[in-house]
């Protein structure tokens, strides 16, 4: 069985929801310590896990797609169920 690798998003979009919030508050609203939260604001290029990123977004009221663009975009390609024939 293969594992698949899960989407990662930066934190940079959400960290624009909390500017005006305290690390404290912030933590108290994503239920993240505050050292993370400190974290990603020095640093807001790190990446979080597709399934962290749609419970804070959700937690702040928003869909995940309102936050990061490429919510929706397939990472790999789906083959068709059936090859389509080919009129001559």
């Amino acid at each position: 069985m293969t594992t698949r690798k899960h989407r990662r998003y930066p934190v940079a979009p959400l960290l624009r929801l909390f500017l005006d919030m305290s690390s404290r508050q912030a933590e108290q609203q994503f239920g993240v310590h505050c050292s993370t939260i400190n974290r990603w604001r020095t640093d807001p290029r790190i990446m979080i896990t597709e399934w962290d990123a749609d419970r804070y977004a959700v937690m702040m009221g928003k869909h995940p797609s309102e936050l990061w663009n490429d919510w929706f975009v397939l990472s790999v390609d789906i083959p068709p169920r059936r090859k389509l024939k080919q009129r001559t």
